[in-house]
């Protein structure tokens, strides 16, 4: 990847951190209580919320990697119940009215939007870069 898109990714992870994750980070916080009196406390705060999410996250992923055989049998029953339904089974599965309604309002954001799509451009740059 080149410096430029390295650079570019950066600053686009830092948009999104700024002006999506952080503000709903410290907005959650505040609803229960909890507010930083520094740029540094919060700065602290967001670095413990980071490693915990990444100790959830591993901890995400055992478990699923452990119930992988339980949802590999219940796709294909929820696949026999969808034909018998006269559905196909590749059909498109409609996404959540939430995650929906949190990615119309980030794509509505130019700030956000481009950086998500500065985000994807860099990553297939990397990709690209290591076939």
């Amino acid at each position: 990847m080149s410096d430029g898109v390295k650079v570019a990714a950066e600053q686009a992870y830092g948009t999104i951190v700024a002006q999506l994750a952080a503000p709903y980070f410290f907005e959650k916080l505040a609803a229960n209580g909890v507010q930083p009196r520094t740029e540094k406390e919060a700065a602290e705060m967001w670095e413990a919320a980071t490693k915990l999410h990444v100790l959830f996250t591993a901890e995400q992923e055992k478990a699923a990697a452990a119930q992988a055989n339980d949802m590999t049998a219940i796709n294909a029953q929820l696949d026999q119940m969808l034909a018998a339904s006269g559905f196909a089974s590749n059909d498109v599965v409609e996404k959540s009215t939430a995650f929906k309604q949190a990615a119309v309002v980030a794509a509505e954001q130019p700030d956000i939007a481009k950086a998500v799509l500065t985000l994807q451009a860099a990553a297939a740059a990397a990709l690209q870069s290591a076939e």
